[in-house]
């Protein structure tokens, strides 16, 4: 028998969110509607799509491995060099790209948890300790954060605005937290939601990173862009840091199709509008709606809302799958008693407020 790496007996499986299909088919439905995969409701943007569709001709070409028309048009629209930038095939392959380039074997990362699972999955993958600062709901200083970087330290992860819970940090505490790095620690700020903040004090940290060498910031298409289908993932850093990530990159991993609808929906001013809009009115009716029913739900700065439930959480989700409403259950960010739900349509938060009532009725 041939023996994975030891490394892979710490890895459990990551559970996705379940698809549209899956519920369809186990309880017979006609209509099923997804809010649990932080997907974009208003779909991709228009002008991403005429350009997907305009390339259809050319699928037969490799496309260009270092994405040079993308790359220049992320760094016209943020200010930054294009030396600083990196693509890969979503943010997924970005962290994976961080992890080879820099974890190794009997090294630890910190994070503030709970918080998105790759990063952790990553780091026990490359041979790795991983140490999680925070539980539930509160949010984690960044302070507290600092305390558990050592010797062995070499990246530090921060979801902002966090996933699950919706919360942020501000400019000032995250350059304080940088001022307390060691320069060899890499500082990964995880900005997959940054253009649903609304908060004044949200910080645009994309132009730091020729001040902290240590900076490296993610973000991607798959959000507000709504080409998560496409996987099309960007990250700023230094120039020596996003150097050894294209040494370690798959030449070709961002396809010729996501390349030329991210170009496009980074041009669609229309589309982004729309779709911050419609969030920030979904999360005013949805926040109010749950707290009508005497439920919590955390103050958020993305699209979606993390609603405490109570020990019945499970049952809630169970209830509401066989009536044809997918959330995100959070037993598996350490949360059991809390539910995720994207913001969606109108008629779809209705939709969900309508089961969710009608659950508490029984």
């Amino acid at each position: 028998m041939i023996e994975p790496r030891p490394e892979l007996s710490k890895l459990s499986d990551y559970v996705p969110g379940k698809s549209i299909e899956e519920i369809r088919e186990r309880f017979g439905l006609d209509k099923v509607v997804k809010l649990a995969s932080n997907e974009n409701p208003l779909g991709a943007s228009p002008k991403a799509v005429e350009a997907f569709h305009r390339i259809a001709d050319s699928l037969h070409l490799y496309p260009r491995g270092d994405a040079p028309k993308l790359i220049d048009s992320i760094a016209k629209m943020y200010g930054v060099e294009t030396s600083q930038i990196v693509v890969g095939n979503g943010s997924d392959e970005i962290i994976d790209m961080v992890g080879k380039a820099f974890i190794r074997q009997g090294d630890n990362c910190v994070g503030i948890t709970p918080t998105f699972s790759v990063y952790k999955f990553t780091t026990l993958s490359n041979g790795a300790d991983f140490i999680g600062v925070g539980e539930g709901e509160a949010r984690t200083s960044l302070d507290e954060l600092a305390k558990k970087i050592d010797g062995k330290t070499r990246v530090a992860f921060i979801c902002n605005p966090n996933n699950p819970t919706g919360a942020y940090y501000t400019e000032s505490e995250i350059r304080e937290f940088l001022k307390k790095v060691p320069q060899n620690v890499l500082v990964f700020l995880d900005e997959a939601y940054a253009e649903f903040a609304t908060a004044p004090d949200y910080p645009n940290m994309a132009k730091f990173v020729g001040e902290y060498s240590n900076l490296f910031v993610n973000r991607t298409f798959s959000k507000i862009y709504g080409l998560a289908g496409l996987r099309v993932g960007y990250a700023f850093g230094s120039t020596e840091v996003v150097r050894a990530l294209w040494k370690v990159k798959p030449p070709f991993d961002v396809n010729q199709a996501a390349q030329v609808a991210a170009i496009a929906a980074l041009g669609d001013k229309e589309h982004v509008q729309a779709t911050r809009k419609m969030n920030a009115e979904g999360i005013a009716v949805l926040t109010r709606e749950f707290n009508a029913l005497g439920l919590k739900v955390l103050p958020t700065q993305a699209n979606f809302i993390c609603v405490k439930i109570g020990p019945k959480a499970r049952d809630l989700v169970a209830f509401l799958e066989s009536n044809g409403m997918i959330v995100r259950g959070l037993t598996s960010f350490g949360m059991p008693e809390y539910i995720r739900v994207t913001v969606g349509k109108p008629e779809e938060n209705a939709f969900l407020m309508e089961l969710v009532k009608k659950w508490y009725e029984a």
